[in-house]
């Protein structure tokens, strides 16, 4: 009997003279071992709960009844009502995802305004400038207390964001400024599964958009304007003069990302220099975050401290230690309010912030309770900002830094015996922690980047070894110099040290984004994807123990997704206006039109742009194909036919009523009435909005946005306009 076991134990593949009951009890002890291990990490753990909760909220495909997440809070409060131990840390995550849909919940709320349903004007719009972008294709505003003519008081959103033409200037923030425009419903997604720019500027307290007809111009208005507003029209004229004084000493282009380094106003720096710094992988130093505003704490402690320790009546006095980290706490506040104030502006001075607590009350300054603190503030403050880039990008990085920075070879003592800086092991540490910085950083973001970018820098390794040190000892510490000194009008020689470096670096992203293979482009991954990429870098940076590569399984998952799913045979716009078909290797050929341009650039970057061009047909009815594509186009529109199933693509009536009833579907921006097959007009495109269709030879699949979206109270403008129409 004991050797027919035997038999059966090797046919299952267990070693011989391996015990398999001992070995499942090895593992249990250790499943154990690592559990009791996690006892630390309890409330990074709970922090991860909150934002499941925020995250659970965004992913209802309706609005959730009121107080969902105040009923899941209390179910986890009758959890720990039981006191049983068992259940504790169990009934703890429950309360803390309860609070984490509660603060999405109370946040959508909060800043709830009417949402205008229709497009209206054009017509002369007035309001308070509240926000003034400069963009070299176009400038930005967004007007609070607005007036539109023929809308009701109760229906007129609370700010409404205008393009102007960049020829025309800018009005000043708090300013009142009228304006002759089109205004109409904030844009939906351009396609299924993108990014939701209605939820984005719903957050914003946005409800409307459109684009200037005329020239703005100044208005008196007689109304008391309330503090909040001065003050932020104060910093906002703080910030645009700073960012006029760096392009005055910094012609140019050079002049724009200096102004961002500081000011934190990307917008006018141009598109193929930013283009540039995304390419090579040093885009984020663009962002005003945790480069800036630790450079900028530890440049100021630094100083203060050994400003202080080198004056004895100061020293003997006061703990020099304690002072430099209040001053650099005023420090980065101030630099945190001029800079705009941005997420991975506010992260990280709460990162910062922290950081100089600790100190203040001498606990350990670089930990992850400090990063898990930190998110919980931002989450509970801005629950929505985390389906940002910045936001995941910039805490995920952190997150991962500070989980190497805790390993025991990472604090390696660079003092020799006698006291004195080992200063060739400094530089060698330094190197080897940029490259590792790099890698760790650079692993944890980049599925976030080709998640929402869909393209991952080749060489951003090579680029941070240069661009990290020239920003560290060059340009930050002019740029806090010049700083100190503009309300002087000393400033002007160290902006012009800092231009000088910034000109170094605008020179190094041309020139790394030229090389052969500079990005690599991604297909699309999917909103679940990243999810669980995520919970699989957040289980690999804070589970103690051998189980923590288990978050890798998740992280590979993800990245084998995009490759796995099949793009759209065929992409529609919520117009009807844009179309492309995809070819063998899942890239757009898109129809050639004026319509749609910034639907063009998001499709480009999201499936790529095809080396196969649309056909067209010039000459009456005379028909061109594109065996590439599997289309035949003539001058009343295309047939699309792929894996045995024909789409007719069609621009004219006529067209239409010739192939009803022929085709498994018909794609078009007129009415139509057609009952047989799929039809996809303009009804059905204001209704559902953009369409992506598959052809699969069983059958055709078609996703929409308002499958992948919902009906949520930031999308209901347009149900609000499509219900109106149809009566």
């Amino acid at each position: 009997m004991s050797q027919r076991l035997g038999g059966i134990a090797g046919d299952i593949g267990v070693p011989p003279g391996v015990n398999p009951g001992a070995a499942l009890v090895r593992f249990v002890i250790q499943v154990q071992t690592e559990i009791a291990a996690q006892a630390g990490r309890a409330f990074l753990w709970l922090v991860v709960a909150f934002a499941a909760g925020i995250t659970a909220f965004f992913a209802w495909s309706f609005d959730p009844p009121a107080g969902t997440g105040l009923g899941i809070a209390a179910l986890g409060v009758a959890g720990l009502a039981l006191r049983r131990r068992a259940l504790a840390g169990i009934a703890l995550a429950v309360i803390m995802f309860g609070l984490g849909h509660g603060a999405a919940e109370l946040r959508t709320w909060v800043v709830r305004a009417p949402l205008l349903d229709r497009e209206v004007g054009p017509f002369q719009l007035r309001g308070r400038v509240v926000e003034a972008d400069k963009r070299p294709e176009g400038n930005h505003v967004v007007l609070a207390d607005v007036i539109l003519p023929g809308v009701a008081a109760a229906g007129t959103p609370a700010a409404i964001r205008i393009t102007l033409p960049a020829s025309h200037g800018l009005p000043r923030v708090g300013s009142r400024m009228g304006v002759r425009a089109m205004v109409g419903p904030v844009g939906r997604p351009v396609a299924p599964d993108t990014f939701q720019f209605q939820r984005f500027l719903y957050f914003q307290g946005v409800g409307a958009s459109g684009f200037a007809v005329g020239r703005w111009y100044q208005v008196a208005s007689g109304d008391p304007t309330p503090w909040t507003a001065r003050a932020h029209a104060w910093t906002e004229s703080l910030r645009r003069k700073i960012g006029d004084r760096i392009a005055a000493l910094v012609p140019g282009e050079d002049g724009t990302v200096a102004a961002a380094l500081i000011n934190g106003e990307q917008s006018a720096i141009p598109q193929p220099l930013q283009e540039a710094y995304r390419v090579s992988g040093i885009a984020h130093i663009l962002s005003v975050s945790g480069v800036h505003l630790s450079l900028l704490a530890a440049i100021i402690f630094f100083v203060v401290r050994r400003g202080f320790a080198l004056t004895p009546a100061i020293a003997l006095r006061i703990d020099t230690k304690k002072a430099a980290a209040w001053t650099a706490l005023a420090a980065t506040g101030f630099y945190l309010v001029i800079s705009g104030m941005s997420v991975p502006a506010i992260r990280s001075f709460l990162m910062v912030g922290i950081v100089l607590a600790a100190i203040l009350v001498d606990r350990q300054a670089v930990s992850l309770r400090n990063v898990g603190w930190a998110a919980l503030l931002l989450m509970a403050l801005y629950p929505d900002a985390i389906f940002g880039a910045s936001f995941q990008m910039s805490f995920l990085a952190v997150l991962a830094l500070v989980a190497v920075y805790e390993q025991s070879w990472s604090k390696t003592n660079l003092r020799r015996i006698d006291g004195s800086l080992d200063i060739p092991r400094a530089i060698a540490f330094y190197v080897f922690g940029l490259v590792v910085a790099d890698f760790v950083a650079g692993g944890a973001t980049a599925i976030f980047a080709a998640y929402h970018f869909n393209r991952l820098p080749t060489y951003s390794v090579i680029t941070n070894l240069v661009a990290a040190p020239l920003t560290s000892f060059w340009i930050m510490p002019a740029a806090v110099i010049a700083l100190l000194l503009m309300p002087f009008g000393l400033d002007a020689w160290a902006v012009r040290v800092m231009g000088e470096g910034v000109a170094l670096l605008d020179s190094l992203a041309r020139r790394v984004a030229d090389w052969p293979g500079a990005q690599v482009h991604i297909p699309p991954m999917s909103a679940s994807a990243m999810v669980c990429a995520a919970a699989g870098l957040v289980f690999l940076c804070l589970w103690r123990g051998r189980l923590r590569w288990l978050g890798l399984a998740p992280v590979a998952m993800a990245l084998i997704q995009p490759f796995l799913t099949p793009p759209p045979d065929l992409l529609v716009d919520d117009t009807g206006r844009v179309v492309a078909v995809s070819d063998a290797d899942g890239h757009l050929a898109i129809r050639p039109s004026r319509a749609g341009r910034f639907v063009r650039e998001v499709w480009r970057e999201r499936y790529g742009l095809s080396d196969h061009p649309w056909p067209r047909a010039l000459h009456g009815a005379l028909t061109i194909g594109s065996d590439a594509l599997d289309l035949e186009c003539d001058a009343g529109g295309c047939l699309f036919t792929r894996n045995g199933k024909r789409v007719l693509i069609a621009t004219t009536p006529e067209k239409i009523a010739g192939l009803c009833g022929q085709s498994d579907a018909i794609v078009t921006a007129l009415e139509i009435d057609c009952a047989q097959g799929l039809v996809v007009d303009a009804s059905v495109l204001r209704q559902a909005g953009a369409h992506a269709l598959w052809l699969n030879p069983d059958g055709l699949m078609v996703h929409t946005v308002l499958q992948s979206d919902g009906m949520r109270v930031w999308s209901r403008a347009h149900g609000a306009a499509e219900g109106d129409h149809g009566q």
